[in-house]
């Protein structure tokens, strides 16, 4: 376990309310308290709006390499920016484009019935 000084993880940093959920900051020695849910929560919401609002359809291989690629580089963004509000904004785009893909389901659904 890696033990940083009291200094590096202090009252002075305004920790965003899903990563204080999640444990970061809980412990003020334990550097490593509440990263890795937090590196699971943004690389799920990550991968959740990509396929929401911008994956196309693609051979097996490519889809598996653009979301390895998501994971890998929103994990490293996670532990970068610990600090900024990068869950809570996921979060509001996953509500957003779902929102957005259910009433174009909608519209879609209601025009073949009219069709029909």
């Amino acid at each position: 376990m890696h033990k940083l000084p009291l200094l590096l993880i202090s009252p002075k940093y305004d920790i965003p309310f899903i990563a204080k959920l999640l444990g970061i900051g809980s412990d003020p020695n334990n550097i490593e308290a509440g990263f890795y849910p937090l590196m699971i929560t943004v690389v799920i919401l990550t991968l959740v709006v990509f396929k929401l609002g911008f994956a196309k359809e693609l051979a097996w291989w490519k889809s598996l390499i653009v979301y390895l690629l998501l994971a890998v580089f929103s994990a490293a963004l996670t532990l970068v920016f610990w600090t900024w509000p990068i869950p809570e904004v996921l979060l509001a785009m996953v509500v957003v484009l779902g929102i957005y893909r259910f009433r174009m389901w909608m519209v879609k659904r209601e025009r073949e019935r009219t069709a029909s």
